[in-house]
């Protein structure tokens, strides 16, 4: 009998060795946020960070972080500090938005725009609708991992039929830089041009700037859009701008050799 208890204490201590030795399970990893933002009232923008966790089994660890503006453009500083925020843990399958309402006031200013003298028309309402055009910066870190993500999104209102609508970009690469176009729309035809609107060549110099053009075939229906991106490499490094274009409704201007008087139509 003495020798059975010896025994199942034994058995009983080991259980629990085995079950304190366990290697807890590995959390699922915090992944890069979607990032989005819009107007929510006059002068203020809403800037919105979607993170979530696709694990169905393991929840994410909590991270802290912070979000800045930048003008619009690519591989150019920090402009200012839009807001900092909390992630908790994440559960499987689940997610967690972070909002931040900002003045417009307190960004750098949108880029100006242009349109060619090729046509006289102009957009005869708020088209598209006012929005600010920049580049976030997104930092997180702590027990849940860290990162950093960049995401650089604007828009523009183009003349079906009419002449390019050119939203200015600007970069701070100090070596040379290349890039591509990609998604463009059937009908639509973007261009990358230099300051003086001349073809931007394959490899641009150091500190390029330019504008991103586009065009509407005349066949292109009123409230059409078309989102497409445009890829810049600097040091191997990759930076994507995102723009979609609105096919406006156009009246003839009486200003047609930049937005000029227009450009408070836009903006």
């Amino acid at each position: 009998m003495k020798k059975l208890l010896q025994f199942l204490t034994t058995a009983l201590l080991a259980g629990l060795f085995f079950a304190t030795s366990v290697v807890p399970a590995i959390a699922a990893p915090v992944g890069p946020p979607e990032i989005s933002w819009e107007m929510a009232g006059a002068g203020i923008v809403r800037f919105h960070l979607h993170f979530s966790n696709p694990d169905p089994f393991e929840p994410t660890l909590e991270v802290s972080g912070e979000i800045h503006s930048q003008q619009f453009g690519v591989f150019l500083p920090d402009y200012g500090t839009i807001g900092t925020f909390e992630v908790p843990p994440i559960e499987p399958e689940s997610f967690f938005d972070v909002f931040f309402d900002v003045p417009l006031s307190n960004l750098p200013p949108s880029p100006p725009m242009s349109m060619r003298i090729l046509t006289s028309q102009a957009p005869s309402v708020e088209c598209p609708p006012p929005m600010w055009v920049g580049n976030v910066d997104v930092f997180w870190h702590g027990p849940g991992g860290a990162g950093q993500v960049k995401y650089h999104a604007g828009d523009i209102g183009v003349c079906p039929g009419g002449a390019a609508s050119c939203l200015h970009v600007i970069s701070s690469c100090m070596d040379n830089m290349t890039w591509m176009i990609n998604n463009p729309c059937g009908g639509w035809t973007v261009t990358l041009v230099n300051q003086d609107y001349t073809p931007a060549p394959t490899v641009l110099p150091l500190n390029w700037m330019g504008w991103i053009c586009v065009t509407a075939g005349a066949n292109i229906p009123v409230g059409a859009q078309c989102c497409f991106s445009v890829d810049f490499w600097c040091n191997g490094v990759k930076a994507t701008v995102n723009v979609c274009a609105f096919a406006c409704p156009c009246e003839t201007a009486t200003q047609q050799d930049t937005w000029g008087g227009i450009k408070n139509i836009y903006r």
